[in-house]
């Protein structure tokens, strides 16, 4: 809620331009800009999934391929398992001596080759009997003795016989490596048993197994790449439930197995097939056989016509959008350029200049704002004016007021003082008194609405508390203290009087002695205004009288019944208007402290 608000403030304290330029942004280019990226990215999504979903059926396809190529093989294997000629040779083969056994070898050797030489693929065809002993015939060698299993012993080790033995069906292991004149391969095998079909019952007589190229399973995948084509973006490869690669477009890499703590993106990474490339794969498990099909593909490049669209629709956006800002920010311009004047010729009149007059070169409505404003502001010049004379009329009428009410009230109490002490003391004293209150009625008399010196009213002032001093025989003492930067500030004649008199009268009123009256006139720190404190420790002030005098319009409020404190207010508001402030603080009995803060402006500091 605070972010909220904070926004909304912010959003407010804007210039107009700026608001009209935010408003369009978030209000119409925002919206369409999202609308826009959201549509390509549902599009981009959709054909992301169609391609997927093609891929998939590519490998639905080439699992039903490789299932008809391996149906040519196993179709092999069975006709190999049926031939009665074979098997009547397998079994005489094991019991005849070796001159019937070579013939009997070269025989099957010879209907082997028959076979073989039908498929293309095959490398080696081998029936192997319970005993380890073999009949081998090499297709690739052409040979009948050197063979692709020369380095086993016994023929019953290899891993498609002893699968062989554990199945009742036709097993298919998976591609292994195999080094063969120098030069190495990769070959899958299908391996069955044989049975004598007369005499079933005495189990299998031999194991046949077919070796096959891994080229024939690498075929069927083959993408349809041409040998122009320069640059690979899809791979087809397979593999079987334990991540045994049967075949991959990269021959070298057939025959492995994939390691579990690798992802197949990653397998193709490695292999460098689709090197630097954004690789997305698919798969396809043929349960029949076992195996999974996978299609691996540069993402990029089968997306490229949608990158192009996608492309194209951002560059066309973001110029639309451009165009927008432009048009709008020109508007928003002539907005700014109208507002700018206008609030350039109010704040002119802020600073005082009624003369200013505003140009608008429009006619809307900014212009009829311009006119308006340049007619009010010549009736305001002429109404101030009318107001300022007679305002001034007033006020030097009212301050003269003021002062004749000070003046004589003035003199009667001093004379009173000199009255009193004549009749009292009967020292020569007198003299003294009289020579103090010549100086000051011709203080007070003589221009009695000029400015002074603080350092002249001090002077005055210590004159006047010494008459008060000597009207209550010496019951206080008075402490002036004027800072060496205020002694050339001016200020109004008898301006703080009327409060150093309020304190002596009504403060040390009855008292016999102790009363301390302390006047101390200082500058502010920032030379702006001139802080005047009168402080006595006499009788205070009734509870809630100091809060009267604390508010301005009572403080200044004129009952008419006595001239204190209210007539000392009401003059430093006419004299300074709202610049000048005070405060009244007092504990009854205890004392109390006014301060003063007097504006000083720079024609009051003397030249």
């Amino acid at each position: 809620m605070k972010r909220r608000n904070g926004f909304l403030k912010w959003f407010k304290n804007q210039k107009l331009g700026r608001k009209i330029l935010y408003t369009f942004i978030l209000a119409s280019v925002i919206p369409l800009l999202v609308a826009q990226i959201l549509m390509l990215y549902v599009i981009v999504n959709n054909i992301k999934e169609k391609v997927d979903t093609l891929m998939v059926n590519q490998l639905a396809q080439i699992s039903e391929r490789t299932n008809l190529t391996l149906d040519i093989y196993t179709n092999l294997v069975y006709q190999i398992y049926a031939d009665n000629q074979i098997i009547d040779g397998i079994k005489v083969y094991e019991a005849e001596d070796s001159e019937v056994k070579a013939r009997i070898y070269r025989e099957i050797c010879d209907k082997l080759q028959q076979y073989g030489t039908s498929v293309n693929g095959i490398e080696c065809i081998s029936i192997i009997l319970p005993d380890g002993q073999d009949i081998t015939y090499d297709f690739g060698m052409a040979s009948a003795v050197d063979n692709l299993w020369e380095s086993y012993e016994d023929m019953t080790s290899i891993e498609p016989y002893r699968q062989a033995q554990d199945a009742t069906n036709m097993i298919i292991s998976p591609t292994q490596r195999f080094v063969r004149g120098n030069q190495e391969e990769r070959i899958f095998h299908i391996a069955k048993q044989m049975y004598d079909f007369k005499d079933i019952q005495k189990g299998p007589i031999a194991s046949v197994v077919t070796s096959v190229n891994e080229s024939v399973l690498n075929a069927v995948c083959s993408t349809g790449q041409t040998e122009k084509e320069s640059e690979i973006y899809a791979v087809n490869f397979i593999t079987d439930r334990k991540g045994n690669v049967l075949t991959y477009p990269n021959s070298f890499y057939s025959g492995i197995a994939i390691s579990t703590n690798k992802t197949i993106k990653d397998f193709v990474k490695n292999t460098g097939e689709l090197k630097g490339k954004n690789i997305a794969v698919n798969r396809y498990e043929d349960k029949q056989l076992g195996w999974i099909f996978y299609n691996a593909y540069d993402r990029d490049y089968m997306l490229r016509d949608v990158t192009r669209i996608q492309f194209l629709t951002i560059f066309i956006g973001a110029l639309l959008f451009a165009a927008s800002i432009l048009l709008i920010r020109y508007t928003v311009s002539l907005i700014e350029r109208s507002t700018r004047s206008i609030v350039g010729g109010i704040q002119q009149v802020q600073s005082g200049n009624l003369d200013v007059q505003v140009h608008v070169d429009t006619e809307d409505e900014m212009g009829q704002i311009a006119d308006n404003f340049n007619t009010m502001t010549g009736k305001v010049k002429n109404l101030i004016t009318e107001v300022t004379e007679i305002t001034q009329k007033q006020k030097d009428a009212e301050i003269r007021a003021l002062e004749a009410q000070i003046n004589p009230h003035f003199l009667y109490n001093t004379l009173d003082s000199i009255n009193w002490m004549a009749i009292e003391k009967q020292e020569y004293e007198i003299s003294k008194m009289l020579r103090n209150l010549g100086i000051i009625l011709r203080y007070s008399i003589n221009k009695s609405n000029q400015m002074v010196t603080i350092s002249e009213m001090a002077d005055w002032l210590e004159k006047y508390v010494s008459l008060q001093k000597m009207r209550f025989n010496n019951a206080f003492i008075c402490e002036i203290y004027v800072s060496e930067e205020a002694k050339n500030i001016r200020i109004h004649k008898l301006l703080i009087q009327p409060f150093v008199e309020n304190a002596i009268l009504h403060g040390f009123k009855g008292i016999e002695g102790g009363g301390i009256l302390r006047v101390d006139i200082i500058v502010s720190e920032d030379k702006k205004e001139l802080d005047i404190i009168i402080e006595d420790n006499g009788k205070g002030m009734p509870p809630g009288m100091a809060d009267t005098f604390n508010d301005p319009e009572k403080a200044v409020r004129d009952d008419g019944r006595s001239i204190g404190l209210n007539n000392a207010f009401a003059r430093m508001r006419m004299y300074y208007g709202e610049d000048v402030s005070w405060d009244v603080k007092s504990i009854q009995d205890i004392g109390t402290i006014i301060t003063l803060k007097i504006p000083v402006r720079d024609k009051e500091w003397r030249q």
